[in-house]
């Protein structure tokens, strides 16, 4: 009984050591800073807001507008640089770098994808088009006159023939209004659809 005791109790104590020398060799993983630049293929102007991460873990940033990023890196990461329009450049961290920092410069090469033409028309078929081209009817004699006396009508109805003073003063009324307006509820506001008087 004592013996069985004694062996679990051993046992216990070197699943306890395994697990602790086990976190402590994850603790102790080499940390790296990746910084670096990224530019263009065709210039040496830098590139922002490009996606700078290690895939499938949380890590990653993007760079900013004079195209510099910094992340922390594991050796042995994998990492990608993607944005839109480029193709994606990949860069590892060798498992043996032991260095605290880690600096490049990565040149964007513009991505070459084609994408297909498409023709947007307003009808299914070429033919439907045709058809409703035909049915077309355009006026013999085009009417290029206006008539004056209806936009005479108009205006007469909606301005008011004024002098200078007059003028002044309707500008100096909407001048008011407005400034009125500003801190005032409007007469018309509407909850749920229910005007408030």
């Amino acid at each position: 009984m004592k013996t069985r005791l004694l062996q679990l109790i051993t046992i216990a104590c070197m699943s306890t050591l395994l697990v602790a020398g086990s976190a402590i060799q994850v603790k102790a993983q080499h940390v790296v800073q990746l910084s670096g630049v990224i530019t263009l293929q065709d210039s040496t102007a830098a590139v922002a807001g490009v996606a700078v991460y290690v895939p499938f873990t949380s890590r990653g940033t993007h760079t900013n507008q004079n195209g510099f990023f910094s992340l922390p890196v594991l050796p042995g990461d994998s990492i990608v640089v993607a944005a839109l329009g480029y193709e994606k450049q990949y860069l590892r961290i060798p498992d043996s770098f032991r260095n605290q920092s880690y600096s490049t410069s990565i040149t964007l090469r513009p991505a070459s994808i084609e994408l297909p033409t498409v023709d947007v028309m307003p009808w299914a078929t070429e033919r439907d088009l045709r058809i409703a081209i035909a049915k077309v009817k355009l006026p013999k004699k085009p009417n290029t006159e206006v008539d004056m006396e209806i936009v005479q009508k108009k205006i007469q109805r909606t301005y008011y023939p004024m002098d200078a003073v007059a003028n002044q003063k309707h500008g100096l009324q909407q001048q008011n209004r407005q400034m009125q307006g500003r801190h005032m509820v409007p007469s018309d506001v509407k909850i749920f659809g229910v005007p408030i008087r």
